[in-house]
């Protein structure tokens, strides 16, 4: 009877160890999983932060204002503009080299209509450097491009025309994928019409566009 006793204390001290290192076990494979389900969790996306390697598609649809037409207050009184204010938008791609240096290009489609109901168009394609700086969901982009354009008046085709531009805007991280911003650029686009016929004249357009932008980042 007392070795029975004795085993039975035995086994039941055994017992009593092993159930202590299994619940030890498993509190620790417990804190490992919850730890690499931490890991994974994308919740913790800090807004404000760009790195070499992100890439955006830019969507912007706006107004462009001639400037020089002959100037820029007649585009506010009655039959005085020989260009209207018109409409401009633009379609790109761009890559992050470092964290604030992008670089991609832009191809839009822009119009204004004349004094005489005639149809000025222009399809733009600018090749675009951007500094970008941060202030926690703001971003602020600062543009300068060049490009060429295909333009078109009045049944007369002017290709390739030369296309400046800089521009500067403010936008907003609505989620990590996307921000909505609104955008004001200076477009230069010149005619050497004087090179192809001496009888013509040079034409220097200037515009200013303002432009809601939405970002798609990825």
């Amino acid at each position: 009877m007392k070795r029975f006793l004795i085993l039975l204390c035995m086994m039941v001290s055994f017992s009593c160890i092993y159930a202590q290192e299994a619940a030890e076990n498993t509190q620790s494979n417990q804190a490992e999983d919850e730890y690499i389900e931490g890991d994974d969790d994308t919740s913790g996306f800090e807004f404000g932060t760009t790195l070499a390697g992100d890439q955006y598609i830019r969507i912007s649809l706006g107004v462009d204002f001639p400037m020089n037409f002959p100037d820029f207050s007649s585009l506010f009184q009655k039959d005085k503009s020989q260009l209207k204010i018109g409409g401009i938008g633009f379609l790109g791609y761009h890559y992050f080299i470092t964290n604030n240096i992008a670089l991609g290009v832009d191809v839009g489609f822009g119009f204004n209509v004349s004094i005489g109901s005639h149809v000025f168009n222009y399809v733009p394609v600018i090749f675009e450097g951007t500094y970008q700086f941060t202030k926690e969901k703001f971003e602020f982009p600062i543009t300068a491009g060049i490009g060429f354009a295909w333009e078109n008046f009045n049944s007369q085709h002017y290709f390739p025309g030369l296309v400046l531009k800089l521009g500067g805007g403010a936008h907003y991280r609505v989620t990590e994928s996307w921000s909505l911003g609104l955008e004001a650029s200076y477009m230069f686009m010149p005619q050497f019409c004087a090179l192809y016929d001496k009888n013509a004249e040079n034409r220097m357009g200037h515009y200013t566009t303002i432009d809601l932008v939405a970002r798609y980042i990825f």
